[in-house]
């Protein structure tokens, strides 16, 4: 059915609705601007111990930081509290 759609021309590609954030490169100071000033804190704390800020999820009204350090995860919730053995799995 998509190759139907795709010949008429009728309707745009689907790809250009659908966004992956993983595809997107975001800067340093994107991530950060999201964050909140515990979170904020809490990254600087945790960047002294050689982890670097990934990315930042929204759930809902809140965001989650999560932080790399080789193969190592740690996040970084509303609150500003660090979990640094989170039940999470990330892409490579």
């Amino acid at each position: 059915m998509l190759t139907t759609l795709q010949q008429h021309r009728n309707f745009p590609s689907v790809t250009t609705f659908m966004t992956d954030s993983r595809q997107q490169d975001h800067d340093k100071d994107t991530l950060w601007d999201k964050l909140n000033f515990s979170q904020q804190y809490s990254v600087c704390t945790l960047g002294q111990f050689g982890y670097q800020l990934a990315y930042v999820r929204s759930i809902g009204d809140s965001t989650l930081a999560i932080l790399k350090q080789d193969d190592k995860i740690a996040t970084i919730n509303q609150a500003g509290s660090i979990n640094i053995n989170p039940e999470i799995n990330c892409r490579q």
